[in-house]
């Protein structure tokens, strides 16, 4: 007697089931190896590998402040991060390692401890450096200081190296461990996808016999959808009009429809873009909504580059009003000297009573010639600045310099009237105009020493510092100072002058702002009257 079709079923569904079962068996068995293997790797072997690396970060943050400390006398800051790293950061960091090595292989634990010991008796020196430059007036005891230096460059530097690389062979033994690890997830992961694979083979073949009923339930949802997709690839935007179930193929249709929605807004806000209001809210889709990012990328850079034409307008406004004042003050001062020149040459004309007398008047002609001429000397000058000359761009050295220029004023340093110290270990080279450097390294000291006070020494400091890809050069003084609030808005004109009691015709720091401009760069001043002027020069690298 054959086997009924019923029983046919019944045996079919129950080897199904049966093959179900053992496939979910095989498949919580293999996640939960993969489980306890991934949660070995992210809670041991991946927090021991940032251990390490914070640790060999330890060490340079520990070489860099104990050197900081010998060098840099006044960076507190630096000194009591030192004090934090002996006292708090390397012992927590310490026991961290200890608990994720307690399960290494004795060969990995002993080379961490050789290391610890090593930097431990590296914290020591450190410690008594610390102490013996503890306070301000122990950095002006050579013999401490210098000891120091030969502590740092001798001891701290070299045997940091070493430490490192003695822990780098920790770091990478414990990066072996992980990789063999990962492998043997992999292989869990292989093996899981082919579980899964069978899975889907038999999923897909208990699929087939159920086609016919699923192709009169969803076969009609499914083509509404599909014209809806087509008319979206067009551009057409509308929604599906069927009924709403609570079923997959219900859902379907609600999130068709809401995108369907959703780009009718992001349209929307597109078209408010193009029509310049920027004020219009947007929200993507979601965190992968690619074309909602990029349009408010896009409002963002259109607005921005609005405003930067408002900016450039207004610079262009500025530069026209001091191209108005530069014409007015070159035509007024060579209008001075132009009609003493024809005065004179009218009196000559006519004659003088005496040889005396045309002396006198030719003597007033030559001082008006003179002052003519220097205007024009003046004008080609200004007019030279404002050419960027790029082929004569070199590599340029602030201390050369420097020094070349105290070389010119060593007759005040001879006599105990000046003293300029100069700092330019953060940054000392620029790729710039040589020429330009010069001057306003030349006008800015110059200036300093022409306004220092008569019954106080000079003191100037020049230093330089990195700043977001600019170089900053201070200059600071503690000259006659500026009123700022009187004549802030005047300092940089041309032949503007506010001491009369110092020569010059106040073109100096006109110069320098138009040479630091041309440069790229822009120039601030901090002042106050009787206390000393600081002036900021930021250029470009």
């Amino acid at each position: 007697m054959g086997i009924s079709i019923r029983n046919r079923i019944y045996w079919s569904f129950l080897i199904l089931v049966l093959l179900f079962v053992i496939n979910g068996m095989v498949t919580l068995f293999t996640l939960n190896k993969s489980r306890k293997l991934f949660e070995h790797i992210t809670l041991t072997l991946d927090p021991t590998e940032q251990s390490l690396d914070d640790f060999k970060s330890l060490m340079i943050e520990s070489k860099m402040y104990t050197t900081n400390w010998v060098f840099l006398r006044s960076n507190t800051d630096d000194k009591y991060a030192l004090k934090q790293l002996h006292a708090a950061k390397y012992p927590a960091l310490k026991y961290k390692l200890n608990g994720f090595f307690k399960e290494a292989n004795p060969g990995m634990k002993d080379s961490l401890q050789q290391v610890f010991k090593g930097f431990e008796h590296l914290l020591g020196i450190e410690t008594q450096i610390m102490t013996s430059l503890g306070k301000f007036t122990d950095y002006d005891d050579p013999v401490i200081k210098l000891t120091a230096e030969q502590t740092v460059e001798d001891v701290i530097i070299p045997q940091t190296t070493q430490l490192m690389k003695r822990l780098e062979y920790v770091a990478n033994d414990e990066r072996q461990i992980e990789t063999r690890e990962y492998q043997n997830l992999e292989s869990y992961s292989t093996r899981l996808r082919t579980l899964i694979l069978v899975l889907a083979i038999v999923i897909v073949l208990t699929g087939f016999f159920l086609s016919s009923y699923m192709t009169t339930v969803i076969t009609q949802p499914i083509n509404s959808i599909i014209k809806m997709v087509n008319d979206l690839g067009k551009g057409k935007l509308d929604t599906v009009n069927l009924p709403v179930n609570q079923d997959e193929i219900g859902k379907m249709v609600s999130a068709v429809n809401e995108l369907s929605n959703k780009l009718r807004e992001t349209a929307t806000f597109a078209d408010e873009i193009g029509k310049r209001d920027f004020t219009a809210k947007f929200t993507p889709l979601s965190n992968e909504d690619i074309l909602g990012k990029a349009l408010l990328t896009m409002k963002d850079n259109l607005k921005t580059s609005g405003d930067e034409l408002m900016q450039t307008a207004d610079n262009l406004i500025q530069r026209n009003k001091e191209l108005e004042q530069f014409t007015y003050i070159i035509s007024h001062n060579l209008r001075a000297p132009v009609a003493n020149i024809m005065g004179l040459y009218q009196l000559l004309t006519l004659g003088a009573d005496d040889e005396q007398e045309s002396q006198k008047l030719i003597s007033r002609l030559g001082t008006s010639v003179k002052k003519l001429d220097e205007v024009i000397i003046d004008l080609n000058m200004i007019l030279d600045v404002k050419k960027q000359v790029h082929e004569q761009m070199e590599d340029i050295s602030f201390t050369q310099i420097a020094e070349d220029i105290k070389k010119t004023f060593d007759v005040y340093v001879q006599q105990d009237l000046i003293e300029i110290k100069c700092d330019f270990r953060v940054a000392d080279t620029i790729h710039s105009l040589k020429n330009y450097i010069y001057s306003i390294f030349y006008n800015l000291i110059s200036n300093s020493i022409k306004f220092k006070r008569p019954e106080e020494k000079l003191l100037l400091q020049i230093t330089s510092h990195k700043k977001k890809g600019k170089i900053s050069i201070r200059f600071t003084d503690n000259g006659k100072g500026i009123d700022l609030k009187l004549n802030g808005d005047k300092l940089f004109g041309l032949y503007r002058r506010f001491d009369t009691d110092v020569d010059g015709k106040g073109m100096g720091l006109y110069m320098v702002k138009t040479q630091v401009e041309t440069l790229g760069g822009q120039i601030k001043v901090q002042s106050t009257l009787h206390a000393g002027s600081t002036f900021i020069i930021e250029l470009p690298k």
